[in-house]
C-alpha cells in the first residue's frame, strides 16, 4: 500500500525527470536551441532595420524643418531689403525693421535648436542601434558556434 508521501515522491520524481531538459548533443535539444538562437537573431535583425529607418526618418525630418526655416529666413531678408529701399526714399521708417531683425534672430535660434534636437535624437537612436547590433552579432556567433559543434567542424 502506497502512503500519501510515497505517492507524492513517486509523482514528483517522474514529473521532474520528464521536465528536465535533454542533454546537450541530443538532436531535439540542439535543434530547439538553434531555433531559439536563430529566432533571436531574426528579431535583432528586424530591430536593426527599424532603428535604421528611424535614423533616416529623423534626418529627413530635420532637413525638412531646416529647409522651411531657411525659406522663412529668406522671406524675412527680402522684406528687410524692401523696407530698407522704402526707408531710403523716406517712404517708410527704418525703425519698422526692428521686428524683422528680431524674427531673423528667432529663426536662427530655431535652426540651432533643430540641429541640437536632431543630433540628440540621432545619438540616442545610434546608442540603441549599437546595443542591438552587438546582441545580433553575439546571437549570430552563438549560432555559428552551435552549428560548428553540431557538425563536428573544428
Amino acid at each position: 500500500m502506497n502512503t500519501g508521501l510515497e505517492a507524492y515522491l513517486t509523482t514528483a520524481s517522474n514529473s521532474a525527470s520528464a521536465e528536465f531538459p535533454p542533454a546537450a548533443g541530443d538532436l531535439e535539444y540542439d535543434g530547439a536551441l538553434e531555433q531559439i538562437i536563430g529566432q533571436k537573431s531574426k528579431i535583432q535583425a528586424r530591430k536593426l532595420e527599424i532603428l535604421a529607418a528611424e535614423l533616416r526618418w529623423r534626418l529627413h525630418l530635420a532637413a525638412q524643418n531646416l529647409h522651411t526655416l531657411d525659406r522663412d529666413q529668406s522671406t524675412v531678408h527680402d522684406l528687410l531689403n524692401q523696407l530698407t529701399i522704402a526707408a531710403n526714399y523716406r517712404l517708410r521708417d527704418h525703425q519698422e525693421k526692428a521686428p524683422l531683425y528680431r524674427r531673423v534672430f528667432e529663426i536662427e535660434t530655431e535652426k540651432c535648436a533643430q540641429h541640437v534636437e536632431c543630433w540628440r535624437d540621432v545619438a540616442n537612436v545610434m546608442r540603441d542601434f549599437l546595443v542591438t547590433w552587438e546582441a545580433h552579432e553575439q546571437a549570430r556567433s552563438r549560432a555559428m558556434f552551435l552549428n560548428d559543434v553540431g557538425t563536428g567542424t573544428p
